[in-house]
């Protein structure tokens, strides 16, 4: 079975991510057609980017990084859970993403983003280009939530609706089909290497 990680993209004090990125998870564990697990960027707690040697060779120093590498290198599909710092999407994620390369290629990722009127629509922009350069296969689904604040009731939790539920399924069904083709791709590869 494959199994497809979400992850949450922020670790700023008070921040909203972990609403959408719980919300999103907690439907994915719904599902019998693949495993899911909720991966906090805030609980990884990596460092910027200390590694001496360009990830793509594959010569990790650190401890973190070899945690890291192992913890990705597990995941068959990803759903990047992001926020819209001007323009972009949030530099833990970009950091997250930098310190590996080959535990990332060939899997296929989807995006929940959020910000004021775009909705995080250019944050995934950037992501999308970011992904295709570690080989990733970035999916058309996707969930945007626009103005996010003006959607959460008087505890300050968003309101999801049945529109929100149905992209999710949307981008399990899609997440899950390319995981698994994807996955059965990459042990073509790695036989034609051998």
């Amino acid at each position: 079975m494959v199994k497809i990680y979400v992850v949450a993209g922020s670790v700023r004090p008070g921040r909203f991510n972990i609403q959408p990125a719980t919300w999103i998870y907690e439907l994915a564990k719904k599902r019998t057609d693949f495993e899911t697990e909720l991966i906090d960027l805030a609980e990884v707690k990596l460092p910027f980017l200390d590694e001496p040697t360009p990830p793509a060779q594959h010569k990790y120093s650190h401890e973190h990084t070899k945690k890291w590498s192992a913890t990705i290198e597990a995941g068959d599909g990803f759903i990047f859970v992001t926020p819209e710092y001007n323009h972009s999407f949030s530099p833990v994620l970009k950091n997250a993403i930098d310190y590996l390369f080959v535990e990332w290629n060939y899997k296929p990722v989807s995006f929940v983003s959020y910000g004021s009127l775009a909705g995080g629509s250019r944050a995934v922009e950037h992501l999308r280009g970011v992904a295709a350069e570690v080989k990733m296969y970035d999916l058309r689904e996707q969930i945007l939530l626009p103005n996010y604040w003006e959607h959460l009731d008087a505890q300050g939790q968003y309101q999801f609706n049945d529109k929100h539920v149905a992209a999710a399924n949307g981008i399990f069904d899609s997440l899950s089909f390319w995981a698994a083709k994807m996955k059965e791709a990459r042990k073509e590869l790695a036989q034609k290497k051998k």
